[in-house]
């Protein structure tokens, strides 16, 4: 329905604009969007932080991993630094700029990860495609759970709780 040039949203269609009804709509949804931030963050940032631990308490099975999927083996300790320098970034988001590079840096790892496992024949690969997906929404609602907001993270989550 289009009022003065502009499409209406949903509430005023239906008689809530203004309403408590919207309002509390509204805060709802804000709240949903917060969870799904919080839990994709926590959910691929643990499985990121196991694999740190796999890689500091089994080096050689770590570095033979890597091997089974065509990578070298010395790239385990390099990983570990990483790898929790990535963590750290996304939790403490200080500056934002080095929150995004890091997640830039799943971003590369995951798909670079899928396609290893997928072209060397190891199982594994929808773990990698579950923590991309994680990954990738934790990024994208990142901006309407935190502040300061990221520049380059589209608005859609922060404009769906307004």
């Amino acid at each position: 329905m289009d009022k003065g040039g502009q499409t209406a949203i949903w509430l005023p269609q239906v008689g809530l604009a203004g309403s408590s009804t919207a309002k509390a709509l509204l805060k709802g949804a804000e709240m949903i969007v917060r969870i799904v931030y919080w839990a994709s963050t926590v959910l691929f940032l643990a499985f990121y932080a196991f694999s740190v631990f796999n890689y500091i308490t089994m080096p050689a099975e770590s570095a033979a991993g890597y091997a089974a999927v065509g990578y070298p083996g010395y790239l385990v300790p390099v990983m570990i630094y990483v790898k929790i320098a990535g963590i750290l970034a996304v939790l403490v988001r200080r500056p934002v700029w080095l929150a995004q590079l890091a997640y830039a840096g799943f971003f590369y790892h995951l798909l670079l990860a899928i396609s290893a496992h997928i072209s060397s024949g190891v199982p594994g690969f929808e773990i990698g495609v579950v923590l991309l997906v994680l990954m990738l929404l934790s990024w994208a609602t990142q901006n309407a759970a935190r502040m300061p907001d990221a520049a380059y993270v589209p608005d859609w989550a922060k404009n769906f709780t307004k």
